[in-house]
């Protein structure tokens, strides 16, 4: 699960990656540091 806290920990490396969440949503982490929320559920 995507927890503040978890989001908080989240660092930039390199190259931009998802960290997952069990319900199909995901953040993108840019090399920036910028975090951007993607997915969900398809209604």
């Amino acid at each position: 699960m995507l927890t503040d806290t978890a989001l908080k920990a989240l660092k930039p490396r390199d190259k931009k990656y998802k960290v997952t969440d069990r319900d199909g949503m995901y953040v993108l982490v840019m090399p920036t540091g910028a975090i951007s929320f993607r997915g969900g559920p398809a209604w």
